[in-house]
Order: structure tokens, then C-alpha cells, then sequence
């Protein structure tokens, strides 16, 4: 019978004549062999016995650990580039949301104080809202087109980086196996 198939420890068996976890205890403990009463009443006696948990722990270090079966380093480093640059992207659109809006309201004269009545001036007509409006839009819309364009740019350039460094790292190792 497997471990996994093998029957609970009857909880009578937990503890020895001492009031400790005896042997075939610890190892139902280890090998997940109680019922929920018996892990709580070993973990309860496990916080305020020193003996008992040192013997435990020595039956825990006992067990082999395998090595991980691949190497998490490179995966972990590409998530870390990739929520980085998430992060940079992000900071550069609040940004130039911000730029927009103040070039926007500046733009429309939100910014200015206010002047005395000024005389009329016949020379140079005033343009109308909506051709300011559609100017500061055709401008804005320019710059977040080049904006946008050079993050682009950037984007692009960072995974071409990054599939070079990856295909430098698995075309040598092919290469010298040889």
C-alpha cells in the first residue's frame, strides 16, 4: 500500500505515555497520514514543545529535495523587463495626457490674467472657437502621433533586443555542442 492509499493514524497513537508525539506520530504528521483533529492537536502540541518540534524538524530535513526541474531565472527576468516596461509606458501616457490638457487650456487662455477691456482691434480678426479648437486638436493630435510613434519605435527596439539575446543564448550553446 502506498503512502498516499495508506489509512489514518488512529489519534489515540499520536501522543506516548509522556504526553509527546511518539514516533509513528511524527511520521503520520510528515507523511499526512492524520485526520483534521490529529494536525490540529499535533500542531497545538508542536507551538509550546521545543523536544518535540527539534525531532520533527530533524525528520523533516531527512527527506531529499529535488532540484527544481528548469530554470526559473530567465523566465522571471523577461516578466520583470516586461512589467518594467508596462510601467515606463504607463508614466509616459499620464504624461502626455497631462501635456495635452495643459497645452489645451493654455492654449485657450485658462492660464492668462485677466486684462482690462482692451481696445478694439481691426487690423488682426479674432478667429473663432471653433478654429482655435481645431487647431489645438490638429496640434495635439500631431504630438501624441509622434508620441506614439517613438514609443513604438521603442517597443519594437526592446523586443528585437530581447529575441536577439535569446537567440544568442541558445544559438552558441548549439554551436559548441558540436
Amino acid at each position: 500500500m502506498t503512502e498516499s492509499m495508506a489509512p489514518y493514524l488512529d489519534n489515540d497513537q499520536l501522543f506516548d505515555a509522556a504526553g509527546c508525539l511518539s514516533d509513528t506520530g511524527l511520521e503520520a504528521l510528515r507523511d499526512d497520514r492524520l485526520d483534521d483533529l490529529g494536525r490540529l492537536e499535533a500542531a497545538e502540541h508542536l507551538t509550546f514543545c521545543d523536544r518535540c518540534l527539534r525531532r520533527y524538524t530533524e525528520l523533516l530535513e531527512r527527506i531529499q529535495l529535488s532540484a527544481p526541474m528548469r530554470d526559473l531565472i530567465p523566465q522571471v527576468q523577461a516578466l520583470m523587463r516586461l512589467r518594467s516596461f508596462r510601467i515606463l509606458t504607463n508614466r509616459y501616457v499620464s504624461v502626455a495626457a497631462a501635456i495635452a490638457l495643459a497645452l489645451a487650456l493654455w492654449r485657450f487662455g485658462a492660464f492668462s490674467a485677466p486684462t482690462a477691456a482692451r481696445p478694439e482691434q481691426t487690423a488682426d480678426p479674432r478667429p473663432s472657437f471653433s478654429q482655435m479648437l481645431s487647431g489645438a486638436l490638429g496640434a495635439a493630435s500631431d504630438g501624441l502621433n509622434d508620441l506614439l510613434d517613438s514609443m513604438q519605435s521603442a517597443a519594437l527596439s526592446g523586443w528585437a533586443q530581447m529575441a536577439d539575446h535569446n537567440q544568442n543564448k541558445d544559438g552558441p550553446t548549439a554551436v559548441t555542442g558540436e
